[in-house]
């Protein structure tokens, strides 16, 4: 796994889901959830899948983190 690539996309991933959570459309949270259990059904569907599901966890682990900064009061 390249790892500058999994935290750059979980970097773009996450913007996107701030601009949907502000506009109204769905949540960050939300986004973050459905890539874990997208990265769920990758793990079940067979060894072949396993690396798609580690990215995936990744990008719903980075998306989460942002979604809780968010949340987070500012100082």
């Amino acid at each position: 796994m390249d790892e500058d690539a999994v935290f750059a996309f979980g970097s773009a991933l996450a913007a996107i889901a701030g601009l949907l959570e502000e506009k109204g459309v769905c949540t960050a949270t939300e986004i973050s959830q459905s890539l874990g259990h997208a990265a769920m059904v990758h793990l079940k569907a067979g060894e072949r899948y396993k690396p798609r599901a580690h990215y995936l966890r990744a990008w719903a682990v980075s998306v989460k983190a942002a979604a809780d900064g968010m949340k987070t009061p500012q100082h």
